[in-house]
C-alpha cells in the first residue's frame, strides 16, 4: 500500500509513520523543509515537497496513492482555513480516481463536549467543539458528502508520549521541583492514548473496509488530574502539586488551543477496539506511568 501522509514528523505523526514502514507500506511524507526530508527518510520514508497552504503543490501526487493520512496543522491563526482548503482540494484531485481515496482525518476529543457523573462519549456523541477547533466538524462534513472518498476520522484522546503530553509534562515539572500548571483542576478528567498505541491504530484503520468510520482513540477512558498526579508522584516518590491557571489575558477563542485541558471527559473506549481489532499495549494507568514517566 502506498500511503500519503501530512504532518508525518511531528509527534504522532512520527509515530504513525514508524508503524506504517514497518507494516511494510510505503509511505510518501509532504516536507516542507530540508529537516523534515531528513527526519521523513531517516524514519523509512520518502519526503515529497510541499506546503499545506499551496495544496495545488501535492495533492494530485496524494490522490495518485492508496491512502492518505491527514495529521498536519499549522497552529496558526490561519490553521482552519489551510485545513478546510487542503482537503477540499484533495477532495477535488480523487473524482477521476476508479476507486474511492481512502483518508484517514484526524479530528480530536476536544470536539465532543463535556461529560458529568457517568455519562460516556462515543462515536455517537454531537458534536460541540471548542471554537479553535470548530472548523474540523466543517471539514469532515465536506470529507463525508459524495463518494470520491472512503473516509475514516480518528478523534485522538490526549496523545502521551516520551516527550509530549501530559504524563511527560507532569513529570518534568515534579523533577524540575515545580507544580504542574494547568487549565484543569484536580478534578477535572482526561481521557488518554499512548502515541504509539495510536499509531497501531491509524495502520488498522487503512485495512479497514468499511466506507464510513469514526473512532475515539482512548486507552484511559477518564482519569482525574489528581489521581494521575498521584501516579506519577508514587512512580518517583517524589510529591507533584497540581496548580489551576486561567486562560491567558486577551486569549482569542479562535486560537485558545489550550482550552480542551480544562474539558472534564469520560469516553467509551470500545468501538474502536470493536471495529478495528485494535489492542491498545497501554490500556491501564498503571502502564502508561511505568512506560513513559521516566
Amino acid at each position: 500500500m502506498e500511503v500519503f501522509v501530512t504532518g508525518g514528523t511531528g509527534e504522532i505523526g512520527s509515530a504513525v509513520v514508524k508503524r506504517l514502514v514497518q507494516d511494510g507500506a510505503r509511505v510518501i511524507g509532504l516536507a516542507r523543509s530540508d529537516a523534515s526530508s531528513a527526519k521523513l527518510r531517516a524514519s523509512g520514508a520518502s519526503a515529497y515537497p510541499g506546503d499545506l497552504r499551496a495544496p495545488e503543490s501535492w495533492v494530485s501526487r496524494a490522490a495518485s496513492c492508496d491512502a492518505v493520512i491527514h495529521l498536519g496543522a499549522t497552529f496558526s491563526e490561519d490553521m482552519g482555513r489551510v485545513d478546510r482548503q487542503s482537503m477540499l482540494a484533495l477532495k477535488q484531485a480523487s473524482r477521476h480516481r476508479k476507486q474511492p481515496l481512502k483518508i484517514v482525518y484526524t479530528g480530536g476529543i476536544w470536539l465532543f463536549p463535556a461529560t458529568t457523573g457517568d455519562s460516556l462519549l462515543t462515536e455517537k456523541t454531537q458534536f460541540a467543539p471548542l471554537p479553535a477547533f470548530r472548523f474540523m466538524t466543517e471539514t469532515i462534513r465536506t470529507l463525508s458528502h459524495g463518494t470520491d472518498l472512503n473516509l475514516t476520522v480518528i478523534h485522538p484522546a490526549l496523545a502521551c508520549g516520551q516527550t509530549t503530553g501530559p504524563i511527560a509534562e507532569m513529570t518534568a515539572a515534579l523533577k524540575e521541583g515545580r507544580p504542574f500548571e494547568t487549565r484543569a483542576t484536580s478534578q477535572t478528567k482526561w481521557a488518554l492514548v499512548e502515541i504509539n498505541d495510536l499509531a497501531a491504530l491509524y495502520a488498522l484503520a487503512l485495512k479497514n473496509a468499511r466506507f464510513r468510520m469514526s473512532l475515539i482513540a482512548s486507552c484511559i477512558p477518564g482519569i482525574s488530574v489528581g489521581h494521575l498526579a498521584s501516579h506519577i508522584s508514587a512512580r518517583h516518590g517524589l510529591p507533584l502539586e497540581i496548580m489551576t491557571v486561567p486562560a491567558p489575558e486577551a486569549t482569542e477563542p479562535l486560537t485558545d488551543w489550550a482550552a480542551g485541558f480544562a474539558l472534564s471527559q469520560s469516553v467509551d473506549v470500545s468501538h474502536a477496539q470493536r471495529a478495528t481489532g485494535w489492542q491498545p499495549e497501554h490500556s491501564t494507568i498503571e502502564d502508561l506511568v511505568v512506560s513513559l514517566s521516566k
